[in-house]
């Protein structure tokens, strides 16, 4: 298999570059509903019990998750808000939404650490190629991660950051990987993408004619047959293996 020597490497952003599953996603969920249930009561507003709160919670982004994965359009945590203010008849707000939002993302900012290689080898593939980004499915708000990037040092390495709950669409939707190509000044097929997934990192980009990498998260299930994942990794050290400059 020849190295790839791309003009463009582009990055997923979670379990990628920096690790959100310090517990599971499930529980993490869990964590955050809490912690803006007791904002909400701080607040003086009457809200169900935690569990039944947790359960209103994920009835509210049911629909909107559900809609994602038949569209690919991105929701986010404040349209979840205000369907769960509809259930629980709180005015809402979109004041409210951002202070429910600030609460429910204390115990993602407590618990996310940035892979100890990150910095290296993105100093590294910044020196060697003429554009460096960023494509992210998420939820939460783009200043969010902006941030999170600021925090540990890595923001100084991207040209342009996409991240799906700004740009609409979540990967593995072709658009969005169209618009990093073209961000970066190039064609797909002369950028490489590197995430942890195999439909939204690895099918995606092979949809528009990118070569990607998949980067192997311990413990998570992938699908038994995995075609398109002719190159993987497991850590980003390892990138040197398949990149040639």
């Amino acid at each position: 298999m020849d190295d790839l020597r791309p003009k463009a490497v582009l990055f997923d952003l979670g379990s990628t570059l920096i690790e959100y599953e310090a517990v599971s996603w499930d529980e993490l969920s869990r964590l955050c509903a809490l912690e803006a249930r007791e904002w909400l009561v701080d607040e003086g507003y009457a809200v169900p019990e935690e569990e039944e709160f947790h359960v209103s919670f994920e009835r509210a982004k049911a629909p909107l998750r559900q809609r994602a994965w038949e569209t690919l359009t991105e929701w986010t945590v404040p349209e979840a808000a205000r369907a769960l203010c509809a259930q629980l008849e709180i005015p809402y707000s979109d004041e409210l939404a951002a202070r429910f939002f600030e609460e429910f993302y204390r115990p993602v900012d407590r618990l996310l650490y940035a892979y100890d290689d990150a910095v290296a080898t993105l100093e590294r593939i910044r020196a060697a190629v003429p554009a460096v980004g960023l494509i992210s499915n998420t939820v939460f708000p783009e200043d969010v991660h902006l941030r999170e990037l600021r925090r540990f040092g890595l923001s100084r390495f991207f040209d342009f950051t996409i991240f799906s709950s700004t740009f609409g669409k979540r990967k593995p939707h072709p658009d969005i990987f169209v618009q990093a190509a073209n961000q970066a000044g190039y064609g797909p097929a002369e950028c490489v993408y590197i995430g942890d997934r195999y439909v939204e990192d690895i099918e995606g980009p092979h949809g528009v004619g990118m070569p990607a990498i998949l980067k192997m998260k311990a413990g998570r299930e992938y699908p038994a047959e995995m075609p398109l994942a002719r190159r993987r990794i497991g850590a980003l050290a390892e990138l040197a293996d398949h990149l040639r400059f």
